[in-house]
């Protein structure tokens, strides 16, 4: 992107300019864009989430401001202006002060590495998927630092769940990515798009299959369970039902956020939203190939041929915008899915939410990283990595392999850890009722 946004601005007005300087401009421009996409997607998700909840709880939602209630999130955005700004007595007023600059700025900090089409990359970090998720880590340092600043119980109890929940659900995330690192061998985001080209990830490699784009790790047993253990840890990251445990306004009002009003309050939510949006928009890039899909191969092949050495400006336009099209589908597709989750379950107990990460997420992606090793074994070693039998069967002969036994091993431990954390559960509702009946005939 920054190359493309060099020659835009070189060859508009930048004749006779010194280089550094078209960079500097270069990358202020893409800065400022990326700063402005964020505010603009909170507030079609919160749209979009209130319609749909709406939809779904047989309401009518927003609909007074605008058509359709569209100017609502405005209307709000105004109103969080001007609300007063109430600081309590007894809070530590500096660091109540920077805790949501803290929250918000790693937000914007990780759309940096974020591609949105082909050519469409801000930064092209060859550890990008590491810095993405390294610097989301940093809001948690923010949140603490809200409910501690607070000085209230229900803000610090608040802080400590959002702490407790993000770094337990992450260690699933991390994992489940771990998987695919292995078969791509690249943490570049870049990379991992790239390789999802094709028609299936088995036939990467064989000449006569066409770019269709479909070649996306979910349509393999290492990526699928990776996926849904992905998913959930991100519900998990992102605060969304049923992991809303830190903001439970049936038992502590509002969580971190409860001494907080005006713009400051706003933050919060504006962070959590683009959180949301951009583990959605890695949901659909890790394993739905981002921008990959049909005809986006082929008409970037199209742009640049020998018989037109310069390049077909139209079919690189084209290839563009159909691959940005795919991946917001994709990002929104899985934003719905969100909302929907919403919708239709209940918030879990804490203790449920830590028990599930432990005790089942966790040891089902090291199990999975297992199969991804068995995967780049079948599929790719030979002789030479002491699999030397394996290299007289043919490209998908060695897909298929691997996926039956993938496929196998990933479902046998699902199982398994199924019924080993059902048997926890019942024991442990077994105990509370026991402690229910002790309390029930002292009173």
């Amino acid at each position: 992107m920054h190359d493309v946004v060099n020659q835009l601005i070189n060859t508009t007005f930048g004749w006779g300019w010194p280089g550094w300087l078209i960079s500097l401009i270069s990358y202020l421009l893409i800065a400022t864009l990326l700063f402005l996409i964020a505010p603009f997607q909170m507030l079609f998700l919160t749209y979009f989430e209130r319609r749909a909840i709406a939809r779904m709880q047989d309401r009518v939602g927003p609909n007074r401001v605008g058509p359709e209630g569209i100017f609502q999130p405005m209307a709000d955005g105004v109103k969080m202006f001007t609300k007063e700004d109430i600081v309590p007595d007894s809070a530590d007023k500096w660091i109540h002060l920077i805790a949501p600059c803290i929250v918000v700025a790693p937000t914007m900090f990780m759309f940096a590495v974020v591609p949105w089409g082909p050519g469409m990359v801000p930064v092209d970090l060859n550890i990008g998927l590491l810095f993405f998720f390294a610097i989301s880590s940093v809001s948690a340092i923010g949140l603490m630092m809200a409910g501690w600043a607070s000085n209230n119980k229900f803000a610090l109890i608040g802080a400590m769940r959002a702490v407790a929940q993000m770094v337990s659900y992450e260690i699933p995330a991390v994992l489940s990515l771990l998987a695919i690192v292995l078969i791509t061998g690249s943490l570049s985001i870049v990379d991992l798009i790239n390789y999802q080209g094709g028609l299936f990830i088995s036939t990467m490699d064989v000449a006569s299959v066409p770019d269709f784009g479909l070649g996306w790790f979910i349509f393999t047993p290492v990526g699928f369970l990776a996926f849904i253990a992905f998913f959930i840890a991100a519900l998990a990251e992102g605060e969304r039902t049923p992991f809303d445990i830190p903001e439970a306004d049936s038992e502590i009002v509002a969580g971190y956020m409860t001494e907080y009003s005006g713009m400051k309050f706003g933050l919060f939510y504006l962070a959590q939203y683009v959180l949301n949006f951009l583990l959605c928009a890695m949901t659909a890039i890790i394993f739905f190939g981002g921008w990959q899909g049909p005809g986006v191969g082929w008409l970037y092949s199209l742009a640049i041929t020998p018989a037109n050495p310069e390049g077909g400006w139209i079919f690189n336009v084209l290839s563009g915008a159909l691959g940005v099209f795919y991946f917001l589908a994709k990002t929104y597709i899985f934003f719905f899915v969100m909302v929907w989750v919403r919708g239709a379950y209940a918030r879990l107990r804490i203790d449920q939410l830590m028990d599930f990460g432990w005790k089942f997420l966790i040891p089902l992606t090291l199990v999975n990283i297992f199969g991804a090793t068995i995967w780049v074994g079948l599929t790719r070693w030979g002789a030479a990595e002491g699999l030397a039998f394996v290299e007289g069967w043919s490209p998908i002969m060695r897909w298929a392999i691997a996926f039956v036994v993938t496929l196998a091993l990933n479902l046998g431990t699902y199982l398994y850890l199924a019924r080993i954390y059902a048997e926890s559960q019942s024991e442990r509702a077994r105990m509370d009722d026991e402690v229910l009946e002790r309390l029930t005939n002292v009173a």
